[in-house]
């Protein structure tokens, strides 16, 4: 009896050891299989990133992978490297060997204006609590690419309405709201912007009839048809490298708007 117990104990490690030989060799085979299967995804850059690869054609970077200031280009044998630099929002080919922020390549503009971005969140306006100024929110910057934008601008807590005034050359509409609206959508019965004109809005804050504060005027241009198509153009490449929303936004979007200091739905001002 002892001895059939003992045997049987010896047949019961022995299928337990197999056990999880099977599940340990299971767990290796998905593991390789996952290695050959996917690309392996690249560690985050400590360094001041400027730059995408955003095609198949370099010795070294992957497609997709991000370009710091002093890296090199290295293109394959007669192939092109295409790339993104995020301080012109310019796509730029390299043919040859070569450093990304050279120069006449991948540098910030010198009469670029320093507006609220991912890249440079220390222009953003931090607003702390209400403000006695209805500050525009939107339109933001000095171009635009609709030609009826939505306005909005920062509540101001005393005041009862608002008047939002649109002007320009032989151009000029007013349209009072309720307190409780701080986004006005283009009203449909205003004529709309014209391309490469431009506009200035301004909101005043009212108490009954009599305007309290208001904001600082901005003005701001239309794009033309051919910059807005070449635009869209710009987008359709960053679209196609099938980026993660939020890391589109931030980087790779961010600089292309920016670049003609447009703002779409890619604001980052924000309130405390």
């Amino acid at each position: 009896m002892l001895s059939t117990h003992r045997q049987k104990n010896k047949i019961g490690r022995k299928v337990y050891i197999s056990q999880i030989l099977v599940v340990a060799s299971t767990i290796l085979l998905l593991g390789w299989s996952n290695a050959w299967g996917q690309v392996k995804p690249e560690a985050k850059r400590r360094c001041k990133v400027i730059g995408r690869v955003t095609s198949v054609s370099d010795l070294r970077w992957r497609v997709n992978s991000l370009l710091c200031s002093g890296d090199r280009i290295t293109p394959m044998n007669g192939r092109t490297v295409n790339t993104l630099c995020y301080l012109n929002g310019e796509f730029l080919d390299f043919k040859q060997s070569s450093i990304f922020d050279v120069e006449d390549k991948c540098r910030l503009p010198h009469d670029r204006v320093r507006l609220c971005t991912g890249l440079n969140p220390t222009e953003c306006d931090g607003i702390k609590g209400p403000t006695n100024v209805p500050m525009l929110i939107s339109p933001y910057g000095s171009s635009m690419l609709s030609a009826r934008p939505v306005i909005s601008w920062y509540a101001v807590p005393q005041a009862t309405s608002y008047t939002v005034v649109v002007s320009g050359y032989e151009f000029y509409w007013e349209k009072t709201v309720d307190k409780t609206i701080t986004a006005l959508p283009y009203p449909k019965e205003q004529k709309e912007l014209q391309f490469f004109n431009t506009y200035k809005f301004t909101v005043l804050a009212n108490v009954g009839d009599t305007p309290i504060s208001s904001s600082e005027t901005l003005v701001v241009s239309v794009l033309r048809q051919e910059e807005q198509d070449a635009f869209a153009e710009r987008i359709k490449q960053i679209t196609e490298l099938n980026l993660p929303p939020d890391e589109a936004a931030i980087w790779d979007l961010d600089a292309v708007f920016m670049a003609r200091t447009l703002l779409k739905n890619y604001c980052f001002r924000y309130i405390y």
